[in-house]
């Protein structure tokens, strides 16, 4: 939103429709700060998205969301030849070597996965690659972590550390996914099922953090974004081999790579395919550093000046004096 009213946009924001309260309340908020018009929220379902996408005095489209999404918007706008700016889905990788910290690692996969909101982030790094030499050693760190860190509990409980999926269907979608990994022959770690306690939210959309080991490349669960606290472990030796099985996503939105050798580091983070890569940290964006994605995570930078920039028109004027 900042981008574009910074350019001297109008901007209309349509709510999700399984979770429109707060943008409704950003409206309420910003009500008075800005004239009538310039800023405006409309909930509704996917009729509402497409017909916004296809209205003529809408220059430009914009989404946070899911790669059908964002291919259904590309699709209807294509005849309009509007512009668009997609940060779609995510099956980001992060790839532990031999000589990283065990400690910084084991923090960095919890981090990653993003457990607190249930994983429900496109920058989840929910596939994680650690090296033979320290697989088992690294994983149990994980495992306490987790353990003590992330309970689902109530939401507005202000000692609840993991919240739940945002509905019905995404938790069927998860747990689905979980009997997916078990069925194909990955070993479950740790979670898998909704939680028993505490009682206040046994009826609740809640799923334990989970952790999958002796994942496989071609496995359901390594290719396919979850948008849950599903973790997914692989193993690896060769670094040309890891390499390749990172790339193997179509998605390529962020990646993390841990290591003490930093020109290692640079070398495996130019040959990842992803827009966004952390070198021995996660999750961390910075102020005026471009963040989108490449291949099917979209297209397009935000958080940036280049972001700003792409909700103007450029037009040259040139004047003879002579």
């Amino acid at each position: 939103m900042a981008a574009p009213l910074a350019a001297g946009n109008t901007v209309i924001i349509k709510s999700p429709d399984q979770a429109p309260l707060s943008c409704l309340r950003l409206a309420e908020i910003l009500n008075t700060t800005f004239p009538p018009g310039v800023i405006s929220v409309l909930s509704g379902g996917a009729e509402c998205g497409k017909a916004l996408s296809v209205h003529p005095l809408v220059k430009k489209v914009t989404l946070i969301g899911s790669v059908p999404t964002g291919r259904a918007i590309q699709q209807s706008v294509a005849g309009m030849l509007k512009p668009t700016l997609l940060e779609l889905g995510g099956k980001n990788a992060l790839v532990a070597f031999p000589d990283a910290d065990p400690v910084k690692v084991a923090a960095g996969i919890a981090q990653g996965m993003n457990f607190a909101w249930a994983g429900q982030s496109c920058g989840s790094t929910s596939r994680v690659f650690l090296h033979k030499s320290h697989h088992d050693t690294i994983l149990q760190k994980v495992v306490e972590i987790i353990q003590r860190d992330y309970r689902p509990g109530v939401p507005t409980d202000p000692s609840t550390t993991m919240g739940p999926v945002i509905s019905k269907s995404a938790e069927g979608r998860v747990l689905s996914y979980i009997e997916a990994g078990k069925r194909e022959g990955a070993r479950l770690l740790i979670g898998g099922q909704k939680p028993d306690e505490p009682q206040e939210i046994r009826n609740g959309f809640f799923i334990e953090p989970t952790i999958f080991t002796n994942v496989k490349p071609d496995m359901t669960i390594a290719r396919e974004e979850i948008f849950g606290p599903v973790l997914s472990v692989l193993q690896w030796e060769d670094v040309d081999d890891v390499i390749k099985q990172v790339n193997s996503s179509p998605l390529g939105l962020t990646a993390a790579i841990f290591t003490r050798d930093i020109g290692l580091a640079h070398k495996v983070a130019r040959r990842i395919d992803a827009g966004f890569i952390w070198i021995n940290q996660v999750g961390r964006h910075f102020q005026g550093v471009p963040f989108g994605g490449m291949k099917d995570s979209g297209m397009g930078r935000e958080e940036s000046l280049s972001e700003m920039l792409a909700f103007t028109e450029v037009k040259s004027i040139n004047v003879g004096l002579n």
